[in-house]
């Protein structure tokens, strides 16, 4: 009996230890992210789950008001990880935009993850087509709480050939102010995601939307680039079920992009870009927010810095 008691414990003991020593031994990661309930705070929070599970990583998910507020402290090393659209990392990383003069030089790219598919929504019976048709007309413009998301305005605008000069920029405070401001006719033409709860709403109120096509010639795409660099066209197909597609259509899309703090030690971020490499299927199908998750958008090449981790996993400058 005593044996039997001396052999148990030993055993609670042994397990006790085991456990403490993988706690011990768990990578923490810290992720920033949008408010909850966002969009930019359900992708932070889909990642750091796969982490955790896949990677054995002890990983968790801070909420903050924007990019402004998360994007320095992976500078600071308060935290390591954050997901956030190109728009808001580009002018982070170039310090422009609301990070004028504050340049982000300390974040690094582990991979991009999907599309952010968005165009310029017009009334469907607008009888404006093309970008060209915008000539005179006005269009939302300016948003000051999503300032990093005028250039690609102007950037939809080149690719028809036109500029705000060739416009009636009418300011709007925000991407939902100017499908505010599109339903009651104070605008012609607002920019917008197309997959957006709020398209539905535009369509319903306005007796149907449509989506302005991009242009896709190399000469085209290279004057919507020069002004919004980490744009590019992205074909939609009419059998995607888009509110305002009707015939598949090329639009402006960019990418949410997985971002590390430069510190972030090299094994770590190699054993997180392989994580999404080879499960990249599993975990598009498991999380609803990362269902475009693929693998051509993984090896996509910005003129931005990678981490080394990752580039002998994915590629990258």
């Amino acid at each position: 009996m005593f044996a039997f008691a001396t052999l148990a414990r030993a055993a609670v003991l042994g397990a006790l230890v085991t456990s403490a020593a993988t706690v011990a031994n768990a990578q923490d990661l810290r992720f920033g992210a949008g408010q909850q309930g966002s969009q930019n705070y359900g992708v932070n929070a889909a990642l750091a789950q796969e982490l955790t599970e896949r990677g054995g990583f002890d990983a968790s998910v801070q909420s903050f008001g924007g990019p402004t507020a998360y994007l320095p402290l992976l500078g600071t090393g308060e935290l390591d990880l954050a997901a956030v659209v190109t728009p808001d990392l580009g002018d982070a990383i170039r310090g422009k935009g609301p990070f004028e003069g504050m340049a982000q030089d300390q974040i690094r790219i582990v991979a991009p993850l999907l599309p952010s598919p968005v165009a310029l929504m017009v009334a469907a019976d607008s009888g404006i087509k093309t970008v060209p048709d915008l000539k005179g007309k006005k269009v939302a413009w300016g948003m000051p709480a999503q300032a990093s998301l005028q250039p690609y305005i102007e950037g939809f605008l080149a690719n028809g050939g036109l500029t705000e000069e060739d416009v009636q920029a009418v300011p709007v405070s925000s991407v939902g102010a100017g499908v505010a401001a599109l339903i009651d006719g104070k605008v012609d033409a607002t920019l917008f995601a197309l997959r957006a709860g709020k398209v539905v709403e535009a369509d319903a109120a306005m007796g149907g939307v449509a989506w302005l096509p991009l242009d896709d010639s190399d000469e085209a795409v290279a004057r919507m680039q020069e002004v919004a660099p980490e744009a590019y066209v992205l074909p939609v197909s009419a059998d995607d079920g888009v509110t305002g597609i009707s015939e598949d259509t090329n639009v402006m899309a960019y990418d949410y992009v997985l971002v590390a703090r430069a510190g972030l030690e090299d094994e770590i971020v190699s054993k997180i870009a392989t994580i999404l490499m080879e499960n990249t299927d599993e975990i598009a199908a498991k999380h609803k927010v990362l269902t475009a998750l693929n693998k051509e958008a993984l090896t996509r090449q910005y003129k931005l810095p990678y981490h080394p981790g990752a580039k002998a996993v994915l590629g990258g400058e």
